[in-house]
């Protein structure tokens, strides 16, 4: 059964290339769609050049919204949480 979540989280640097990477692996691995919220901009993470690009506009302190809509997407949120609070965090599925 297909859920919806969202969690507010507030980032202390920006994004590395490396937890891009991770966050667009997952969303390829998941079944589902997990986007990221930034000032009203909402984008999928399927798509690498919109994370770079959302990545390079990020404040180094800034708050973003992670929703996920899926299959146990408590588990994902709690994955994605690490995978950005870790910069060097591999994200195995």
């Amino acid at each position: 059964m297909k859920e919806f979540l969202s969690k507010n989280m507030e980032l202390n640097e920006r994004l590395s290339i490396n937890q891009l990477l991770a966050l667009h692996t997952y969303q390829k691995n998941y079944k589902g769609h997990i986007y990221l919220l930034f000032h009203h901009d909402m984008i999928t993470l399927e798509s690498l050049p919109s994370l770079v690009s959302l990545s390079l506009t990020m404040n180094p302190k800034c708050e973003i919204q992670l929703i996920v809509e899926g299959e146990n997407p408590q588990q994902t949120l709690h994955d994605l949480t690490k995978c950005i609070h870790l910069k060097e965090y591999q994200i195995a599925r």
